[in-house]
């Protein structure tokens, strides 16, 4: 009766269900990488998932839940990502070293087409109402998993306090503005002096933590 059950509870059709909808996410990641947001509908998602109509809208009866879910999603593989990068980094290292490996994993991050397709989705978020509604709802639960992500992958920093928000700031601007220029000529060279350039900069921010005084000069208002 109800079906097989594997050691934790649960039935081989719950199983079945859930592999289902992160098929259906998973594809909808995909078009909004490769499509646009502004191509990307429940149609052509339930195409790249290879589900049925019927199976798209019993796990998502309307496109605006649809859309939510596969944001989220989009999120935590973001986040997944860049984890990942960052614990590429090898032990043992120095705070400063550390940070200068630090950047060039949020480059690769950076440079990843999922924060492309994130970007993307930003910008027809100013035209379009409603997934500028989704982006807000998911916005603060994005910036929160992302900022007890890096207190967990840059410990050193989590003593600083209101240096620590300037660093990270600084960094967040900065490198996303870069990602997102159009400007190709002599991108490498650019790049690699930016991420020098904000490692010296973030070697001073470091440091600088011992001072109170140096604090205060930068607490939010």
């Amino acid at each position: 009766m109800g079906g097989k059950r594997d050691k934790d509870g649960e039935s081989w059709q719950q199983q079945k269900s859930a592999m289902t909808r992160e098929r259906i996410l998973d594809a909808a990641v995909a078009c909004f990488i490769d499509r646009g947001y502004g191509n990307t509908t429940t149609a052509v998602i339930a195409d790249q998932a290879a589900v049925s109509r019927g199976a798209m809208l019993h796990h998502f009866p309307t496109k605006t839940g649809l859309m939510q879910a596969a944001i989220e999603h989009l999120h935590g593989r973001m986040v997944a990502l860049y984890r990942a990068e960052v614990e590429a980094i090898p032990e043992g290292l120095s705070v400063d070293e550390r940070n200068r490996r630090g950047l060039k994993a949020y480059w690769r991050y950076l440079s990843s087409d999922l924060f492309t397709a994130y970007h993307e989705l930003t910008v027809a978020g100013r035209t379009d109402q409603e997934l500028k509604d989704i982006l807000n709802k998911t916005a603060t639960n994005f910036a929160g998993t992302w900022e007890k992500a890096n207190d967990v992958l840059f410990p050193e920093w989590t003593a600083r306090g209101e240096l620590y928000s300037l660093a990270m700031d600084i960094t967040q601007f900065v490198m996303e503005g870069m990602a997102v220029s159009p400007i190709a000529t002599n991108r490498q060279q650019r790049v690699k002096r930016i991420l020098d350039y904000l490692g010296d900069r973030l070697e001073e921010i470091f440091h600088e933590g011992d001072d109170d005084a140096a604090i205060a000069r930068h607490a939010r208002k």
